[in-house]
């Protein structure tokens, strides 16, 4: 995993903050681009990596992983995780989701 951290974002939990950190993608051994974050929790820091067919599809993925693990924590629930005294944790929820990703229609 490569160190030295691409993009980060500070959340607001509990009067302090939360560290979220994106990685920069790069191109594995495999053929896939890999992009690794973390999450630095006051109990524990998760880390983690979304592939995808280049880096900017895995940066996307790894975003969203991030999105749904902080809106399923119980402190996001509980309203303690915001970002800008928001609820609205500004990340991309749907990204990879909509007409974009369908087949398109066969010409008349």
């Amino acid at each position: 995993m490569h160190e030295t951290a691409y993009l980060e974002r500070e959340f607001e939990l509990d009067g302090g903050g939360l560290l979220v950190r994106f990685h920069a993608p790069f191109k594995a051994p495999g053929g896939e681009f890999q992009c690794w974050y973390s999450i630095g929790w006051p109990e524990q820091k998760v880390r983690g990596a979304a592939c995808g067919l280049d880096g900017v599809q895995a940066l996307m993925l790894a975003m969203r992983t991030v999105q749904t693990e902080l809106v399923e924590s119980d402190a996001y629930k509980d309203g303690r995780l915001t970002w800008c005294d928001q609820a609205d944790l500004d990340l991309p929820p749907t990204w990879g989701i909509g007409s974009l990703y369908d087949v398109p229609p066969e010409p008349d």
